[in-house]
């Protein structure tokens, strides 16, 4: 089973913070980048976490999340024209929307629609934003869609965000990005 007990979600994550991260390469505006770090979910009691991979290019994206020592893997490609979800056991599914695909299909809600730009420390454009700076003018805290989104840890080469916190009701993200990497825009190269 992907979820696992609170405790051991926090015991993870706080594990996992003495990894070495590399300092991140420039990303452009346009979209085109790698991520790779580690996420965590937690709703109420019920915790799951993972190592996720996104690649971000300017009409789609691919991410892969996946559990500890591979349990649990899956594949969300996706574009304008709608989302597919591929589990490690092979079975796929597909949606118009990332957000209801995946909470259908895994119970989990994860704010892919927003995190394109979250990640960033960017608010989704044309979406009503109240946010709040930190003392170097990057993005401190962002209420967002209904998620408060709360940066609390930058790479020092820039304003691209180290550790990421994500609030919505009972719903708690927590996301550490290791590396940041860019793509060349207008190819299909996989990093």
């Amino acid at each position: 089973m992907l979820r696992i007990s609170g405790l051991v979600l926090v015991l993870a994550l706080t594990g996992c913070s003495g990894l070495t991260t590399r300092e991140p390469e420039a990303v452009p505006a346009a979209d085109a980048w790698i991520l790779e770090g580690r996420i965590a979910l937690r709703l109420e009691d019920e915790g799951w976490h993972a190592g996720v991979l996104w690649e971000q290019r300017p009409d789609t994206y691919y991410i892969r999340l996946q559990g500890p020592l591979g349990q649990g893997a899956l594949e969300l490609t996706g574009s304008a024209a709608g989302v597919v979800l591929e589990r490690a056991d092979g079975r796929v599914s597909q949606a118009r929307d990332p957000d209801i695909l995946l909470y259908q299909e895994t119970g989990w809600q994860l704010p892919v629609s927003g995190l394109r730009h979250w990640v960033r420390g960017r608010p989704v454009p044309g979406l009503d934003a109240r946010s709040r700076r930190d003392g170097q003018g990057r993005l401190a805290e962002l209420h967002q869609a209904g998620w408060i989104i709360r940066y609390t840890d930058f790479f020092a080469a820039g304003a691209l965000p180290r550790r990421i916190e994500l609030a919505n009701g009972g719903v708690r993200v927590k996301l550490l990005i290791d590396q940041w990497r860019r793509l060349p825009v207008g190819t299909d190269d996989e990093g």
